[in-house]
């Protein structure tokens, strides 16, 4: 049932790598971690962004028990596949369920880009000399709880 315990390979997309190999290098912010936060944003503000070229990968046994919870609560809610547990069985389930937490997070790292690293993403790269980024993420994440309930 656990299905993300067993070794599935996620992908970030390839134009949005450099933000995870920088926020990992200089800020030490997991691959697994920014994956989870990205998912949670795309899928609160409903924008899932297929992704064109695969980048770097992460194995799923990776999440922690509170990120696997986040992931099955996306996939459980989502509008087109969730609402059944009992599907989890299913390998092609689990392969939709898995494309679509890479929709997500790929739809939440946009938005991070567009409302959080603004001038400092030149489409290509973070600015290297900037040292806020996990204040603003955090800052982004908690002012958009208070605004409207999670």
């Amino acid at each position: 049932m656990d299905f993300l315990l067993d070794q599935i390979l996620f992908f970030t997309s390839e134009k949005h790598q450099e933000i995870y190999i920088h926020l990992n290098s200089k800020f030490d912010i997991k691959y697994q971690d920014l994956f989870s936060i990205c998912a949670s944003i795309g899928f609160k503000n409903n924008r899932k962004t297929p992704i064109e070229n695969r980048g770097r990968e992460f194995r799923s046994n990776y999440l922690n028990s509170n990120q696997r919870a986040t992931a099955y609560s996306i996939i459980l809610a989502d509008p087109e596949i969730g609402k059944s547990i009992e599907q989890f069985d299913d390998s092609e389930f689990r392969r939709k369920a898995k494309r679509r937490l890479e929709e997500y997070a790929e739809g939440g790292i946009e938005i991070l880009i567009e409302e959080v690293f603004g001038n400092c993403w030149d489409g290509n790269k973070l600015d290297q000399n900037y040292t806020e980024y996990e204040i603003d993420i955090l800052g982004y994440i908690y002012f958009d709880t208070k605004e409207v309930p999670f």
